[in-house]
């Protein structure tokens, strides 16, 4: 085998770890900021420090908390949203459509939303709510907190589950933030439709509302989005041990070049 063959493999590692490393120095900058973000934007959301008095059961792995925010707090996370650039639209054919914000983008454009999503009150509720104590998913995974976005006609999600990633039990948590018809007084058409024994029940999803679940045991979907519409939802993810193994997190990896591109093969 001739020599130059040889380097063509050796410079693809190089290049990997190289990007690789840099990324990991972006994390550590990243880990910086967002220890502001929690003490300078959570004091502007001004979270109450007391839960709500009547929490749902999780009995079937999945519980709705109407208004879990004041709402001068709800105000801001959905004001941040609007602060939206460019999305990363994700297609695959009958399954899913849609646009994603990651978790590192939004430490730019939402810190607010980067602060909730790491705040005490937060924490609480969704242990709460779950029955065991949970933390947030490392900030190297782009799905830990993000924005997805439903602003095209015909976006939506098939059914499916969301795989775990990690040692623990693995939940998500959902709170929306527009979700509206233009025209019409209305919820827009895109609807979370979950399987329970067997018969399929809708989700209801009006702004302002936390939807706690546990995705790798939920069977689930989104609807399509029909014209004139928009639906924008905090998608969170929490772990009672957010900690991996390398295999997990080169799956982790992978898949989640489907939603933020290939950039997410170096998180």
């Amino acid at each position: 085998m001739r020599p130059e063959i040889l380097l063509i493999p050796a410079a693809g590692v190089l290049a990997f770890t190289g990007l690789k490393l840099r990324k990991q120095r972006q994390y550590r900058q990243l880990l910086a900021r967002q220890r502001d973000f929690v003490i300078r934007y959570g004091a502007a959301l001004s979270l109450p420090d007391y839960l709500p008095s009547a929490l749902p059961n999780f009995r079937q792995r999945l519980a709705v908390v109407p208004e879990p925010l004041p709402k001068s707090a709800f105000d801001r996370l959905r004001t941040a949203a609007l602060r939206r650039e460019q999305t990363e639209r994700s297609y695959f054919p009958a399954h899913k459509q849609g646009g994603t914000i990651a978790y590192e983008d939004l430490h730019r454009i939402a810190p607010e939303i980067v602060a909730f999503y790491q705040s005490d009150y937060l924490h609480r509720l969704c242990s709460a709510v779950i029955g065991e104590p949970v933390l947030p998913t490392p900030i190297n995974d782009q799905s830990s907190c993000s924005l997805l976005l439903y602003n095209r006609p015909r976006d939506h999600i098939g059914w499916h589950y969301d795989y775990n990633f990690y040692n623990g039990r693995h939940f998500t948590v959902l709170l929306p933030l527009v979700n509206r018809h233009f025209q019409e007084d209305r919820l827009s058409s895109a609807q979370l439709v979950v399987r329970q024994d067997d018969r399929e029940v809708t989700i209801p999803t009006p702004p302002n509302t936390l939807i706690v679940f546990e995705g790798a045991r939920v069977f689930h979907k989104v609807t399509r989005l029909a014209e004139n519409e928009l639906r924008i939802m905090l998608s969170m993810t929490f772990c009672t041990r957010p900690q991996t193994s390398l295999l997990k997190g080169a799956l982790r990896r992978f898949k989640d070049i489907a939603y933020f591109g290939v950039r997410a093969l170096w998180t």
